[in-house]
């Protein structure tokens, strides 16, 4: 995701460390050794919590390595500006080895060359593909480009609504029977919304007036109403453009008619952290920081607003990037793999669901890391998280997850007032028909 200025519990920038690692039972891997040694270079954008188990990771395969003949060096770089330093990189030929990407986001990178296609290298590798979900193994793929895979998974990430149980319990609500349905979503925000003076002081719905958070729960409302952004084939733009319009509705509503949130809120995950916010749908990239911050909070299925019940889907992985030095790609595929196989750190503390089968047929998996009552609906709610990227090039204007892009631009003017949901919608329709076209 486009990820601009991190606040203090802003999406990657938490108030805590992970903790300690999990002691986590290892899949069966083959071993691999180097005769001349061999130092891997790997990028990352991820910071505080998940960047911390994820050093933790790096840091087992380099002691699991130090006397076979290969090690990988962990350098951070910020998400906003890595996709430009990666390009820089691998046009002057000093591109690292792999780095972080996210599902379906990278179309132009693998049509250019800059992120190498996997199939091979992964039969190779010995990297079970059967281990994985269908789900996850699609995402990775590009349909336009040989459908081959750019990415190997690592998290399967969706956003599901965090209830602060301290109002739920105060509001007279039981925290065992969460809303389901778009009318209990606002009975319960309306139970928990405080106010004076005329204005909201405690959203019952944390919203903001602009950026990622009303334009991803314009999405996913969207969606579940039956509006998609682009049609299967990829060729039609908005398809039921009045479902995508009474999505814009909804949110208006959530300001302007039942008053259960406020425009106000700049910065969301701080205003949730200290209880200016009730029921905030959000990613599992939150976990750490509220659980380490003390929050009483719980997390639950998004309900069915729109008539089908479906949330944000992404994906996280690792992809590789173009070398001069050839030969450098089978030792990063054999290091990629050993990171898959062993990630059930990463998947029980770090972020999301794990994407392997046999991770997630553990019988450790659901009493380690996170507790499950704020990290279950994380896992069973991939189930239902089929708003996925749409991977063209222009992918990313089409991303519900962002504050950014074409679509959150277009959108800023909806919940400012300043155009009506049909001239937005016109305005979509007519800019992702010229992206679906450019292919």
């Amino acid at each position: 995701m486009t990820v601009a200025t991190k606040t203090l519990l802003g999406r990657r920038t938490f108030l805590s460390a992970a903790g300690a690692v999990l002691a986590a039972p290892m899949l069966g891997t083959r071993a691999f050794a180097y005769n001349k040694p061999i130092e891997l270079v790997h990028w990352s954008w991820l910071a505080a919590s998940d960047g911390e188990v994820w050093a933790k990771m790096i840091d087992a395969f380099n002691e699991a390595h130090k006397d076979k003949g290969i090690q990988i060096k962990l350098q951070l770089v910020p998400e906003e500006q890595y996709t430009t330093k990666v390009l820089t990189a691998v046009a002057t030929g000093q591109a690292p080895d792999f780095g972080w990407g996210t599902a379906g986001k990278a179309a132009q990178l693998a049509r250019d060359e800059v992120i190498m296609p996997l199939d091979d290298l992964i039969a190779a590798s010995g990297l079970d593909l059967a281990d994985f979900s269908d789900t996850s193994v699609k995402a990775a793929r590009y349909p336009k480009y040989d459908n081959k895979m750019f990415m190997v998974p690592m998290d399967l990430m969706s956003l599901q609504p965090e209830i602060n149980i301290d109002h739920v319990l105060a509001a007279g609500l039981d925290p065992e029977a969460p809303p389901k349905t778009g009318e209990e979503l606002i009975a319960w925000a309306k139970a928990m919304t405080q106010m004076a003076d005329g204005k909201v002081t405690r959203s019952g719905i944390m919203m903001t007036g602009s950026g990622v958070q009303p334009t991803v729960t314009w999405g996913i409302v969207a969606e579940q109403m039956g509006f998609q952004r682009a049609s299967d084939d990829l060729k039609t733009a908005c398809v039921n453009p009045e479902a995508g319009i009474k999505a814009m509705e909804w949110v208006l509503a959530l300001f302007d008619e039942h008053k259960v949130s406020t425009r106000d809120v700049t910065d969301r995950y701080k205003a949730f952290g200290t209880g200016e916010g009730s029921i905030f749908w959000t990613g599992p990239w939150t976990l750490n920081g509220y659980v380490n911050q003390g929050l009483n909070f719980r997390t639950y299925d998004f309900p069915n607003i729109g008539g089908t019940q479906k949330t944000y889907f992404e994906m996280g992985g690792l992809e590789l990037y173009k070398q001069q030095d050839e030969g450098r790609y089978e030792a990063t595929m054999e290091a990629v793999r050993w990171l898959s196989d062993n990630s059930f750190l990463w998947t029980t503390v770090g972020r999301g669901a794990s994407p392997r089968k046999s991770i997630l047929a553990n019988p450790d998996y659901k009493t380690a890391g996170i507790p499950w009552d704020k990290r279950g609906a994380f896992v069973d709610g991939m189930s239902f998280a089929t708003i996925l990227e749409v991977p063209v090039l222009d992918g990313p204007d089409f991303t519900i997850y962002s504050g950014g892009n074409l679509l959150a631009k277009t959108l800023e003017n909806v919940w400012a007032g300043q155009k009506s949901p049909a001239e937005a919608m016109a305005e979509l329709q007519a800019q992702w028909q010229k992206s679906l076209d450019k292919g």
